[in-house]
């Protein structure tokens, strides 16, 4: 008798732990899989320039980092016109652990996720490079969510920054879903400075999505 309530007790335990979902999904790192962005670039300054591209990136290989851990190389593709062929840009590297998403980006190590995923998360996301801490958190979890043509039955938002007065505006935020990963990206970096707005306002949205 009390070998069978044992094992009844260890087949709830195991159920249980089957049912955690610690958000794992939400951030794939498949190799053999891509993902592509049209990407709207506007700079502030003395004159305003607005570049308009499209960016893709492919999840090309596994290897171990120098932590010992296992990574993967993102190869980074960019063109101007949709009939133009992709030209290598860079090669960045992410990584998943059991703990968080890291991404180098440019030689610079970002925070991107950490699990498990719920709202009471907050995390620097500049944690690991010299740049002023920026705290992270997430919204908007499990929500639905159109975009480009395609439904995404799961997506979360990444609120990486929300600073706003009268001479400076900050917002960052990334908005991932389920079994996809990044579908888009936005990045607003704006000063006054002698009565003139200077800075950045980017936007990613993804518009392709697959296995290579």
């Amino acid at each position: 008798m009390l070998l069978l309530i044992l094992a009844a007790a260890g087949c709830k335990k195991n159920k249980i732990d089957e049912e955690i979902d610690l958000g794992y999904d939400y951030f794939p790192n498949r190799v053999g899989t891509y993902i592509e962005y049209e990407v709207d670039s506007i700079h502030y300054g003395v004159e305003i320039d607005t570049v308009h591209f499209y960016l893709r990136e492919e999840l090309v290989n596994e290897f171990v980092d120098q932590q010992n851990q296992l990574a993967v190389r993102v190869h980074r593709y960019k063109k101007f016109n949709m009939a133009d062929d992709w030209e290598l840009k860079d090669v960045w590297v992410q990584k998943k652990t059991p703990t968080a998403v890291e991404r180098v980006e440019e030689n610079i190590r970002y925070v991107r996720m950490v699990f498990p995923i719920n709202t009471d998360q907050r995390w620097d996301g500049n944690a690991y490079n010299t740049d002023n801490e920026w705290e992270h958190r997430y919204v908007n979890i499990d929500k639905s969510l159109s975009m480009s043509g395609f439904t995404f039955s799961k997506t979360l938002t990444v609120r990486q920054r929300n600073s706003i007065n009268l001479i400076d505006q900050e917002k960052a935020s990334e908005v991932y879903a389920k079994n996809v990963g990044l579908i888009s990206k936005s990045f607003l970096d704006l000063t006054f400075q002698n009565l003139i707005l200077i800075g950045n306002d980017v936007e990613w949205t993804l518009i392709d999505f697959g296995d290579i």
